[in-house]
């Protein structure tokens, strides 16, 4: 019954809330308008670009989204709408292709203009640039010394933010759309995750986001697996320069997991990673081609139009080299050899994505750490500005500062100096601040331990025998030790015994007196070779 009991390996749950300075997570910010409108008309340098046609980002995802939409077309000759808006996620999702060559969109410099952390002053330097595979460009604040010493409102992450962009959404995502900045809290040096759980951060609102932690410490037992780290995890985050595609490695969580699964389904499916997921470096180097969107980069740097001949019918023209428009349908079907695997890699990726967001992935096996950091935010919204006017202008004496700092760095300043030119407009619909803070010290600690270790099992086995047998632990010792002695004295013996063995050969002479029966002297020939001396031990 002990040893059953200690093999079952039973554990007790300590609850316990311990008042400690708070550690602030890794907080990752995404704009949900990712195209810049002051630089998203910047021209993309590429080396399949018509010499002085610039072509930006903002020109692309109207033109690709109608390329992609006449692809997924059974009948290419059918009407087409005006505005695809059903392929405007295939659209943006190729935009990765090209997306980081130039300064297509926001930077930290022109985001972050007031921020405080741990009631102390910060700036956009304590950000870090985190490049999403469906947001893009995005920042991370990871400071030096995160620790938090008071609770409450203004004490943790202060920030005032203002982004003048616009983006591209089909229906459904237009009508789930907030304008304004997406957070994502997560531990220190590990991949953000932008699908899972978050807080929103609308324009015209401040938000007062307040945190609670809790930690979950667990033993690594058969009915739950779990190690105390997991292997580093290294992704292609930007595959858009000239140059060849950039890694960047993370720390390891049980996300690094889940995603494996999902691009290896998609990489044994469809011979490609998916765009919209994150994409290991090993995975993408045996992707041919890397994701499911590429596309020849040619189409993003041709202008695609609409035509309509009559009022019941619309199909789509491009420009050739020489910039002339002919019908699109011509176009991919002159180019039907290179297309032809880019709609086949289309309509495999929509197949997995559906069976995956229908039925998700198996990750029983995936490994977990037993001690996880988790929080909870809720937030609250309260409309802001109260006054355009004397926020507006508080907010463009901050610009001024802002755009003074990046011209001593040698940044593009186009972006801070039309809010300070325009601060009432812009304020008004463009800006937002965010409150994230601890709602207090304590920490809520769940913490497994082992019900029944080693030394009760001993101790339990000793007193059963004290009080059946009159015997000890101290006793089984004993006996132990006695056995021990008794096969190393058996042990001695055996080989004394070997080292006083003896061999006696006998001489020659009394070995020939000593005839067996049968013997005959005449059968004994001299160059005969004589029997072999009898041994005795």
């Amino acid at each position: 019954m002990l040893v059953q009991q200690y093999t079952s390996y039973p554990v007790s749950t300590e609850l316990e809330a311990r008042t400690d300075f708070f550690e602030f997570p890794d907080v990752t910010i995404c704009s949900t308008n990712y195209l810049s409108v002051t630089y998203g008309y910047d021209p993309v340098p590429s080396p399949v670009a018509v010499p002085g046609r610039a072509r930006g980002l903002v020109d692309m995802i109207y033109d690709v989204s109608r390329f992609f939409h006449l692809l997924n077309q059974t009948d290419m000759n059918a009407s087409v709408p005006v505005n695809p808006y059903s392929s405007y996620r295939h659209g943006k999702l190729a935009l990765n292709k090209i997306a980081y060559r130039s300064k297509q969109l926001p930077d930290p410099y022109e985001i972050v203009l007031l921020c405080r952390f741990n009631s102390i002053p910060c700036s956009y330097l304590n950000f870090t640039i985190y490049k999403d595979d469906e947001l893009f460009k995005c920042m991370t604040f990871a400071p030096l010394n995160n620790t938090v010493v008071r609770a409450g409102p203004g004490n943790g992450l202060y920030l005032l933010m203002y982004t003048y962009s616009s983006s591209f959404f089909t229906d459904e995502e237009e009508i789930d759309d907030i304008p304004g900045m997406k957070v994502v809290l997560h531990p220190r040096g590990v991949k953000p995750n932008m699908n899972g759980p978050h807080v929103m951060s609308p324009l015209k609102y401040k938000t007062e986001a307040v945190i609670d932690t809790s930690i979950q410490e667990k033993v690594d037992r058969s009915s739950y697996r779990c190690l105390e780290s997991l292997p580093n995890a290294t992704y292609i985050t930007d595959y858009s320069q000239l140059t060849g595609p950039e890694n960047e490695t993370f720390r390891g969580s049980t996300e690094d997991c889940r995603v494996r699964i999902m691009q290896q389904e998609y990489l044994d499916t469809c011979g490609c990673l998916a765009t919209h997921l994150p994409k290991p470096a090993d995975l993408y180097y045996m992707a041919q081609p890397g994701v499911c969107h590429d596309i020849n980069e040619h189409v993003l740097f041709r202008d695609i139009f609409y035509r309509r001949p009559t009022s019941s019918y619309t199909y789509y023209t491009i420009r050739n080299d020489s910039w002339y428009k002919y019908p699109l349908m011509d176009y991919v079907a002159t180019n039907y050899d290179m297309y032809n695997g880019t709609i086949a890699r289309l309509d495999c990726y929509q197949r997995v994505l559906d069976r995956q967001n229908r039925e998700g992935v198996d990750t029983h096996g995936c490994p977990v750490l037993c001690r996880v950091k988790s929080h909870e935010v809720m937030p609250r919204y309260y409309h802001w500005p109260n006054s355009v006017k004397y926020s507006g202008k508080a907010v463009s004496n901050l610009a001024m500062e802002a755009l003074n700092e990046a011209k001593a760095r040698g940044l593009d300043v186009r972006g801070l100096k039309d809010l300070v030119s325009n601060y009432e407009s812009r304020v008004k619909y463009y800006a937002g601040v965010l409150d994230l803070y601890p709602r207090d010290l304590i920490v809520q600690m769940s913490i497994e331990s082992w019900a029944y270790p080693l030394r009760n099992f001993f101790s339990d086995l000793g007193g059963i025998l004290g009080l059946w047998i009159g015997a000890s632990i101290v006793t089984l010792v004993e006996i132990l030790e006695l056995a021990m002695y008794g096969a190393l004295l058996v042990h001695k013996k055996l080989a004394d015994r070997k080292r006083n063995q003896v061999i006696v050969i006998k001489p020659q002479e009394q070995q020939q007196e000593e005839k067996p029966p049968g013997y005959n002297h005449s059968e004994l020939e001299t160059d005969q070779q004589m029997p072999e001396p009898k041994v005795e031990l």
